[in-house]
């Protein structure tokens, strides 16, 4: 199987549990020709774990801060010199990878036309602290860029992006994005192909120190919803805010319907009638009914 495979592994404080997931990428059935690892100002023994681990191997490239928050540590690591590798996959610090799981991304993307901007993302296996199944994340009903500009489908800990996808996303870097894998799906949902595996290949640890998780709790998964929409509802409209920055980095480069939704999309921020309007008939749409639901309220109340 040819192309080379360079992991990118975001780390801040995660001593814990980064050692197993370290180890995880060093026994993939598909050895990764190269590890860049940058941590973002860490104070507890990340740095530590990450020397230890590295002695011996010369494939791993550490890089130290300084402190640029989660997102912009990803987009640091995917614009970091690299004139070699074929693909990218972005690592959190705290999960456990199954053996092929590179394997099976590097197959389904060498399946497409390498030229075309293309991302391999996939389901995942919730697990606690000491690995234990909790349960599976949900598989979506499908996948577009109306879908994307109001929704994350794709988890950063999953995606493997080719080089086209890589240099199209580090040339229009946003300067504000809600999460970085939601921009990277977002981008290639407009502008290239996103591959969907069923099939999960990671284990996805959920404790008390996620930056960003998700939940076995079908309970707990509603009220995570309401929490982000009241929340939302104080003024913050990230995606709005979002859609205008990829407007503003990537719009000339979208055509035909694609171009309509976005235009659209834009204009709700107008006056209470023409909220009403759009949201009775929006193009965007979310995965779930109570999702989606959601987001009416949410246009018309001017905060989305």
């Amino acid at each position: 199987m040819k192309g080379q495979v360079n992991v990118l592994l975001a780390t801040y404080n995660g001593s814990k549990f980064l050692r197993e997931q370290l180890d995880s990428i060093g026994s993939q059935t598909l050895p990764v020709a190269r590890i860049t690892v940058r941590d973002d100002g860490s104070t507890d023994s990340t740095l530590s774990v990450l020397e230890e681990w590295a002695a011996g191997r010369p494939n791993v490239r550490l890089l130290r801060g300084p402190r640029l928050g989660f997102a912009k540590n990803f987009f640091a690591l995917l614009t970091s010199p690299d004139q070699e590798s074929d693909f990218f996959a972005f690592s959190d610090q705290d999960d456990v990878w199954l053996p092929d799981k590179i394997e099976r991304a590097v197959r389904a993307l060498g399946e497409g036309d390498a030229d075309e901007p293309s991302l391999y993302c996939s389901r995942l296996e919730l697990v606690d602290e000491n690995l234990k199944h909790l349960s599976f994340s949900r598989v979506p009903r499908r996948i577009d860029f109306a879908n994307a500009l109001v929704e994350n489908v794709a988890t950063g800990c999953t995606m493997v992006l080719n080089r086209a996808a890589r240099d199209l996303i580090s040339e229009r870097l946003p300067e504000k994005a809600v999460f970085h894998d939601w921009w990277c799906y977002l981008a290639i949902a407009a502008l290239g192909k996103v591959i969907f595996d069923e099939t999960p290949r990671i284990k996805y640890r959920q404790h008390a120190n996620n930056q960003v998780g998700a939940t076995a709790s079908r309970v707990k998964f509603f009220k995570r919803r309401l929490e982000r929409f009241f929340r939302h509802a104080g003024g913050v409209q990230p995606r709005s805010d979002q859609a205008q920055e990829f407007n503003r980095c990537c719009g000339a480069l979208l055509v035909g319907r694609d171009k309509e939704i976005l235009d659209r999309f834009l204009s709700v921020r107008g006056n209470i009638r023409e909220r009403i309007t759009y949201s009775a008939a929006m193009d965007v749409w979310r995965q779930s009914w109570f999702d989606t639901t959601l987001l009416r309220v949410m246009i018309v109340m001017g905060r989305v």
